[in-house]
């Protein structure tokens, strides 16, 4: 699942067509400026940040894993959000691991076969505005 795995190849990716940002663009993944990402207000709808989010936190995952001599089963358990200001246009993710929990994980995979991270994603829209941050709790085994 590490190397040949896309994320963008997950059905439920595919139907509501998340997206790669163009060449050179500072991002893990895209939602478009469509309408049918549009809430009552017309802004992002929540269901749809959570979705670029949760799919680009195991974008930034399997990057981060993708040399590993081994496959691995991820999957979110535990997820956090908080919507800072209505998104518009165009939404970018962008991931984070801290580097400490990192090793620590890395360590606990190599001797249990088994451990959790958190990742973070940060959305951001057309204007630059960091419109919601993400935290998702992944349990990841060796397959």
């Amino acid at each position: 699942m590490t190397e040949k795995f896309d994320v963008l190849s997950i059905p439920f990716n595919v139907h509501i067509q998340l997206s790669r940002p163009k060449q050179g663009e500072d991002a893990l993944l895209v939602m478009e400026d469509k309408p049918i990402y549009k809430n009552h207000v017309g802004s992002g709808h929540a269901a749809a940040l959570f979705a670029l989010a949760e799919g680009s936190g195991g974008e930034y995952l399997l990057s981060r894993v993708a040399s590993l001599p081994f496959e691995i089963i991820p999957v979110v358990r535990k997820s956090e959000v908080k919507y800072k200001k209505p998104a518009q246009g165009r939404v970018v993710s962008k991931g984070v691991i801290d580097e400490e929990e990192w090793s620590t994980f890395m360590a606990q995979l190599e001797k249990k076969g088994r451990a959790g991270l958190t990742v973070g994603v940060e959305l951001f829209d057309e204007t630059q505005s960091n419109v919601a941050s993400f935290s998702f709790d992944w349990f990841i085994a060796k397959k």
